[in-house]
């Protein structure tokens, strides 16, 4: 393979490697594409109050369930004198919080709080769950119920296609809503018990499981606003040729919080008083890309761990949110020269001047870089005059352009300017540098020369600041380090062309024309 194949197809890999990366953080993993997006979190809390009787106490809380896929950035428990212990009932997978006391008196006071984003009806169920075998049904030692079930069940086969419309109208028949006036069909009057939203769950779970499905009952809460009491939520769950379903009997809502399965009472409690329980959420924002991080699991640490900052100390994450922008600018540079034709002074020193305009601003590192530079000059050629040695020669344009930096930011400070305190951060070696750098070019080629090299790195540098100070290039690069790769590959692939460029083209135009 030539090194024309062999450069094409390395950066054709390096960008499509880089570009799979980000594409997988964005659809699997939910990175936003934006920066400073802010998502809605809910902070969650059981408050339990009650009177001890000073006798032993038990009270037993279910707890958010722990098997579905969504945030919990924070849990926390207020125990008091009580002790609390956790248990996980192991068909179910519920969650609960047990509190215990020997002789408690006296109102008491227990809590639990937790934040979450919450799920959404696109949230899959658990796997755990997709592959549970479905549950005996509980109500076949009820002759009545029995017979009432299958004369019921028989009537949905004999009106029913297969099982996705044996389910869908058996679902539709339990939820319908009635008026006072229209009667029941007498199997599911007896089948409904109390016509309950509860009682019309356990029969869609009936039917359900008698079919193979599995099915249960999910309780939790409705996501929606901040509210001091919250009332509690039911709905159905079940999995059935490969996918995911939820009814939810009281409308769909937009995102919602499972706390426990089954019908079992969210609390249940022994040796107390006037238990009042008080379910409260209370909506905030959060950053939208903590919390991908903070949900992302196993599939997302191997990411982080070898494409992310987030796990740096600070001060050196604030390092890499500057440095990790400069290649950005460098590819600019290299389309610029390699495409364009710019000429400038130095291979990458507009972009160093770049970064140096991020201390003094745009506008404001133009005019101090052109004056100092421009004096630089003038005190370079008169030591051109006195034949001094290289080394001497720079030691001396260095102090020049530090005394020039102090007495600029002296006089600007005395006049209130503020713009005088950044001038101290510009890099005198860079200002050196250029000075040398087009005295040389002034003296080997022209005046006219230096002067268009110069002004072709002042331009190029103003335009690689305003990409590197870019807010979207900053929240990409910083998010999604592995563009590195794509901005490799394009620059291996620009590295190949050997053709005119445009400054080019406008210079050789007549010959184009004869």
């Amino acid at each position: 393979m030539n090194s024309i194949r062999h450069a094409f197809f390395l950066g054709l890999i390096l960008v499509a490697a880089g570009s799979a990366i980000v594409l997988v953080k964005i659809s699997s993993l939910g990175y936003p594409v934006a920066p400073g997006v802010m998502t809605s979190i809910w902070e969650f809390e059981i408050y339990l109050d009650f009177e001890g009787r000073d006798e032993p106490a038990r009270i037993e809380t279910y707890l958010p369930a722990g098997d579905v896929s969504r945030t919990f950035p924070q849990e926390q428990y207020y125990n008091g004198p009580f002790g609390l212990s956790l248990a996980t009932e192991a068909q179910s997978r519920n969650r609960k919080a047990i509190w215990t006391y020997r002789y408690p008196s006296n109102r008491k006071v227990l809590r639990y709080t937790a934040l979450t984003a919450g799920e959404t009806l696109s949230t899959p169920l658990p796997s755990s769950f997709r592959q549970a075998e479905p549950a005996e049904i509980e109500f076949e030692e009820d002759p009545i119920r029995r017979q009432a079930f299958i004369v019921w069940s028989g009537d949905l086969r004999r009106r029913s296609a297969d099982d996705r419309s044996y389910i869908d109208l058996g679902i539709a028949e339990v939820f319908k809503p009635r008026d006072q006036d229209e009667l029941y069909a007498d199997e599911l009057a007896v089948l409904l018990g109390g016509k309950s939203t509860m009682d019309r769950l356990q029969l869609a779970v009936y039917m359900l499981r008698s079919k193979g499905v599995p099915a249960r009952i999910a309780n939790g809460v409705y996501l929606s606003d901040s509210r001091r009491r919250v009332d509690l939520r039911h709905w159905l769950e079940y999995h059935m040729d490969g996918e995911d379903f939820r009814y939810f009997p009281d409308g769909e809502p937009a995102r919602f919080f499972t706390i426990w399965y089954g019908a079992q009472d969210l609390v249940s409690a022994s040796g107390v008083d006037d238990l009042d329980i008080q379910i409260a959420l209370r909506q905030r924002s959060n950053s939208a890309v903590d919390l991908v991080r903070q949900r992302g699991g196993d599939a997302l640490g191997g990411l982080e761990r070898v494409f992310s900052f987030s796990n740096l100390p600070l001060t050196t994450r604030l390092v890499y949110e500057v440095l990790i922008t400069i290649p950005v600018g460098i590819t600019i540079l290299v389309f610029l020269r390699q495409f364009v034709g710019v000429k400038t002074l130095g291979t990458f020193m507009p972009v160093l001047i770049g970064i140096a305009f991020r201390e003094t601003a745009l506008l404001n590192g133009l005019l101090l870089f052109s004056t100092l530079i421009a004096l630089g000059l003038a005190l370079r050629f008169y030591l051109e005059r006195l034949q001094l040695l290289l080394v001497p020669r720079l030691a001396v344009v260095v102090i020049f352009i530090v005394m020039l930096m102090a007495g600029i930011t002296i006089a600007l400070t005395n006049s209130n300017q503020a713009v005088g305190l950044s001038i101290s951060l510009f890099p005198i070696v860079i200002l050196t540098m250029t000075i040398e750098r087009m005295s040389i070019v002034w003296e080997e080629s022209s005046a006219s020369e230096a002067i268009r090299q110069g002004v072709g790195s002042l331009g190029v540098a103003a335009i690689t600041y305003l990409a590197m100070t870019n807010d979207y290039v900053e929240y990409w690069m910083y998010q999604f380090p592995e563009l590195l790769l794509v901005l490799m590959g394009l620059c291996i692939l620009m590295g190949r062309y050997t053709g005119l460029r445009l400054t080019e083209l406008w210079r050789f135009r007549e010959l184009a024309k004869s």
